[in-house]
C-alpha cells in the first residue's frame, strides 16, 4: 500500500530398531542430495546405506495419533501419516540406541505439492523445525515427494537420549515420515570440501588394505591436479556440479575465516561471503549459518536454477541477523537483500533492528522465504519489489513465483511514527510487482502500519492460513491515514487480479479486517478476487476508522465473499466505489453464506455499487436494517439472508466460532458452491448435513479431508482463462469469464 486513507463514511507403540542395509543414499543422508531431487524419491535406483548409519523406520517408533500406511517407495514398505487421525498433529518418539559421538539428523518424509506440513523434532534437547513445502511433484506418498532434510548437522548423542517428531498436517498434507536417520561424523559418507570437489567422498578417498582412510590421500589426481579417470569419467572436465547428486554442505561461523574453504571443520566467517557470486557455492547448495548473532548486510550475488534447484541459506540453530547501522539505509535496503536473482531459499533467521527492511528481494523470481522470524524492522519485515522501474503498468511485474511462508513478522515498520515521516514505508509483508505468489501461514502481529499487502500489478496467487493482528497501530488512527488494512489488495499502477483469500485469521487490529480496493484509478484495476473462509474479528475503531472486517473499494470488480465468519467488527462489510479515490463504480460481488455478527456500529453499507448479491447470509439482530445503502447504488439482489438473534458460536467470549448443533448456522447456507470451496476453514469437506453451512466453519463429523487442491486448481484454470483471452483479444472470452466468476 502507498497511502491508503479513509475518511469514515455516515456510514497415537513399538519399541525402535535402527535399520541398517536398506535402499537408500549415504550421499542423500550426508546432506549431499539436495532436498528436491527427484532421485531422492526412487529407493531402487540408490546404493545401500553405509553400516554405521543409524536408523529408524517411523512405523516403529510410539506414535500418538499418528497412523501407519503402506507404500512401496517407504523404506521398509510403511511410513506413518495423519490421514484418517482424529487430530492434525501427532507425535512420534524414540530413544537412540548407538554409540556415544557426534551425530547428523537426517529425516526421510514426503514433501507433496499441496499443502505445507510443519515438523518440530527434538534430539536431546535441541529442537529444530522445518516445513514440506518444496511441493515436489505428487500430492500423495509417491516416490516422487519422497526426500529428506537435515535437521541437526551437528549433535552429541549418548544411548538413552531421546528423540520426538511433533508434526501438524495442512491443507491435504498429513506430514508423512519415513525415517529419523543418524550418522556419525567420522563416517566415510562425509563431504569433504576443502578442495572444492564436488565428488563423493567414498570415491575420491583411498583406504590401506585395513579399510583404514588414510588421510594424507584425499584424492588421485593426475599432473594437472585433474582426478584421474579410472575414479571420475568426468576427468579434466569443469568442477561445477553436474547433477543435484553433487549438492554440498557449506558451513558460516563467528569462529570462521572468510579465507577458509566453508567446510565444518573450516568455515567461513561471514554470511555475505558465502553468498558472493565467486564462492564455492553452486546451485542445489546448502550454506548452513552457526549459532549466534551476525551483524551484516547479505546480499545474495548468485542464482540457483530449475534443473539443480535451490540455494538454501539456513539458519542451523538459533541465529540472529542484525543491520549493521540501523539508523541509515533507505528504501529497497534489507538485512537480506537481491537483485535480479533467483532460486533461494531463506530459512530460520530472526531479523531485528533494521534501517529498513529484514528482508528484500528485488526483481526475484522461484524465492521461498520460510521460519523468519524479523522483529523491529524499520520498515517492512519481508518485501518482494521492483529493483529500479516504478512507472506502472505490466513493466512493473519484475518478480514471479514466490513463497513466503511460516515467517513471524513482528512490529515491522517500527521506525514511522505518522504522517509526514518518510522513514519505514510499505508494510509489514509486501507483495509488489509480483506474477505467481504464495503468502501462507505467517504470523504479522503489532506493526505500525498495514499487515500483508499485494499490490500494484501482483496477481495470480493466494493469501491463506496467516494470522494477522495488533497492525495499523499509527496508520490505523488520526495520527496517520485514519486507515490501514490487515489483509489488503490494492491495483494501483497495474492491474491485479485472479487471487484467493482463504482461511485467514484477522483480529484485533486498529483499523480494517480485509481490503480489496485500488489507489490508482486508470492505471491499474482490481478483478476476479475470491475471498472465502476467513474468521475476521474485532477490528476497527468507530469514530477513527471505517472497521469494516471486509471492504471492497473503487475500480474493483468481480469479488466472490464466501463462507466466512465476521464479529465484533465496527462494521461487517464494505462495498463503496467511492469511499477512498475516484474512479469506477465496485461491480459484481457476490456475499454469500457469510455470518455477519454483533457489529459496533452497523453490519454493511453499499454505495456507489453495481449488480451485487447477498444471499443467504446470516446476521444477528440488534440493527434496524441488516445494511444500509446509499447513492449510485443499482441493481442489489437480495435472498434468504435472514436475522438472528444469536448464532450459537461454540465460545463466542473465548473467540471460537465453531458452530454448536444448535446453531442458526447449521444447514442453512445454499448449496449452489463455487468448485473450489470443497472444504472449511478447518480442512473439512462442506456440507455434512442437508445443506451447506453459513460461516468458515462447517459443524458435524466427517472422515474426510479436504486439502486445497481445487482451490490451486480454480486458481490455474482462471490464470489460462485470462491468458487465453489476452492472447484472443477476443471481447467474449472476457464476458465469459465475467460470469464464470458470478457462479449462480
Amino acid at each position: 500500500m502507498n497511502d491508503f486513507d479513509i475518511s469514515l463514511n455516515n456510514e497415537s507403540s513399538l519399541s525402535a530398531n535402527p535399520q541398517e542395509l536398506v535402499p537408500n543414499s549415504g550421499l542423500e543422508a550426508a546432506g549431499m542430495v539436495a532436498d528436491d531431487s527427484q532421485n531422492s524419491g526412487n529407493s531402487s535406483m540408490l546404493p545401500t546405506l553405509s553400516e554405521d548409519i543409524l536408523r529408524y523406520e517411523a512405523e516403529e517408533l510410539t506414535l500418538s495419533n499418528y497412523q501407519i500406511e503402506s507404500n512401496n517407495a517407504s523404506s521398509e514398505g510403511k511410513h506413518i501419516s495423519l490421514l484418517g487421525s482424529d487430530s492434525n498433529s501427532g507425535t512420534a518418539t524414540g530413544v537412540f540406541n548407538g554409540e556415544a559421538g557426534t551425530y547428523e539428523v537426517n529425516v526421510g518424509f514426503y514433501d507433496e505439492n499441496d499443502g505445507v506440513s510443519s515438523v518440530d523434532i527434538t534430539v536431546a534437547g535441541k529442537l529444530e523445525t522445518f516445513s514440506f513445502d518444496k511441493d515436489l511433484p505428487a500430492d500423495k506418498a509417491a516416490a516422487e515427494a519422497l526426500t529428506s532434510r537435515v535437521t541437526h548437522s551437528e549433535i552429541e548423542l549418548q544411548p538413552g537420549d531421546d528423540f520426538k517428531i511433533e508434526a501438524e498436517s495442512n491443507l491435504g498434507e498429513f506430514a508423512r515420515i519415513d525415517y529419523v536417520e543418524f550418522i556419525p561424523m567420522d563416517s566415510s559418507t562425509e563431504t569433504d570440501t576443502d578442495l572444492g570437489s564436488n565428488i563423493d567422498s567414498s570415491i575420491e578417498t583411498d583406504t590401506d588394505p585395513g579399510g583404514n582412510i588414510d588421510s594424507s590421500i584425499e584424492t588421485d589426481t593426475d599432473p594437472g591436479g585433474n582426478i584421474d579417470s579410472s575414479i571420475d569419467k568426468d576427468a579434466g572436465k569443469d568442477d561445477s556440479i553436474k547433477s543435484p547428486m553433487d549438492a554440498q554442505t557449506y558451513y558460516v561461523s563467528l569462529d570462521g575465516s572468510d579465507d577458509n574453504p566453508g567446510t565444518k571443520e573450516k568455515p567461513w566467517k561471514t554470511v555475505n561471503h558465502a553468498v558472493q557470486k565467486d564462492s564455492a557455492v553452486k546451485a542445489g547448495d546448502t550454506i548452513l549459518v552457526q549459532p549466534g548473532t551476525y551483524t551484516e548486510l547479505i546480499t545474495l550475488d548468485k542464482s540457483g536454477n530449475e534443473e539443480l534447484g535451490h540455494i538454501t541459506l539456513k539458519a542451523d540453530g538459533d541465529v540472529t541477523l542484525r543491520d549493521p547501522d540501523p539508523n541509515v539505509g533507505d528504501f529497497r535496503e534489507g538485512v537480506i537483500q537481491s537483485a535480479n536473482q533467483g532460486h533461494w531459499i531463506i530459512d530460520g533467521f530472526r531479523i531485528e533492528n533494521t534501517s529498513w527492511a529484514g528482508i528484500a528481494l528485488r526483481d526475484a523470481n522461484n524465492m521461498i522465504v520460510q521460519n523468519n522470524h524479523t522483529f523491529e524492522t524499520g520498515a517492512s519485515g519481508i518485501i518482494v519489489l521492483p529493483e529500479s522501474y516504478y512507472e506502472g503498468g505490466e513493466a512493473e511485474v519484475t518478480s514471479q513465483d514466490i513463497k513466503v511462508v511460516d515467517n513471524k513478522i513482528e512490529r515491522a515498520n517500527w521506525r514511522w511514527t505518522g504522517l509526514g515521516d518518510t522513514r519505514g514505508t510499505q508494510e509489514a509483508l509486501s507483495i509488489w510487482g509480483v506474477d505467481g505468489f504464495e503468502v501462507a501461514n505467517n504470523i504479522v502481529k503489532e506493526g505500525t502500519r498495514e499487515g500483508i499487502d499485494v499490490k500494484t500489478g501482483s496477481r495470480n496467487g493466494s493469501i491463506h492460513n496467516n494470522t494477522v493482528t495488533e497492525v495499523a497501530k499509527i496508520g490505523g488512527t488520526a495520527a496517520g491515514y485514519n486507515g490501514g488494512p490487515a489483509i489488503y489488495v490494492d491495483g494501483n499502477r497495474a492491474d491485479s487480479f485472479n487471487i484467493d483469500i482463504y482461511n485467514n485469521k484477522v483480529y484485533g487490529n486498529t483499523s480494517e479486517g480485509i481490503v480489496i480496493n485500488d489507489e490508482e484509478p486508470g492505471a491499474g484495476d482490481v478483478r476476479d478476487i475470491r475471498v472465502f473462509n476467513n474468521v475476521v474479528y474485532d477490528n476497527g475503531t468507530q469514530g477513527v476508522n471505517s472497521g469494516a472486517g471486509i471492504m471492497v473499494g473503487s475500480n474493483v470488480k468481480d469479488v466472490e465473499i464466501t463462507n466466512n465468519t465476521l464479529s465484533g467488527n465496527v462494521q461487517s462489510f464494505v462495498i463503496d466505489g467511492s469511499d477512498f479515490f475516484e474512479g469506477d463504480k465496485v461491480s459484481n460481488v457476490v456475499l454469500r453464506n457469510n455470518i455477519f455478527a454483533d457489529s459496533e456500529y452497523r453490519h454493511g453499507f453499499v454505495e456507489d455499487a453495481e449488480d451485487i448479491v447477498l444471499d443467504n447470509n446470516l446476521f444477528t439482530d440488534g440493527a434496524d436494517k441488516l445494511f444500509e445503502t446509499g447513492d449510485g447504488v443499482n441493481n442489489i439482489e437480495e435472498t434468504n439472508n435472514f436475522e438472528v438473534k444469536s448464532v450459537g458460536f461454540s465460545d463466542a467470549k473465548a473467540k471460537d466460532y465453531h458452530l454448536t448443533a444448535n446453531s442458526a448456522a447449521v444447514d442453512a447456507g445454499t448449496n449452489v458452491m463455487p468448485e473450489y470451496l470443497k472444504g472449511d476453514a478447518d480442512s473439512k469437506q462442506r456440507k455434512i448435513g442437508k445443506a451447506v453451512d453459513v460461516g468458515s466453519f462447517e459443524f458435524g463429523k466427517s472422515d474426510a479431508v479436504v486439502d486445497d487442491n481445487s482451490v490451486k486448481a480454480y486458481n490455474k484454470g482462471r490464470q489460462e482463462d485470462a491468458e487465453k483471452a489476452a492472447n484472443s483479444k477476443d471481447s467474449s472470452d472476457d464476458e465469459n469469464i465475467v460470469l464464470r466468476n458470478k457462479f449462480f
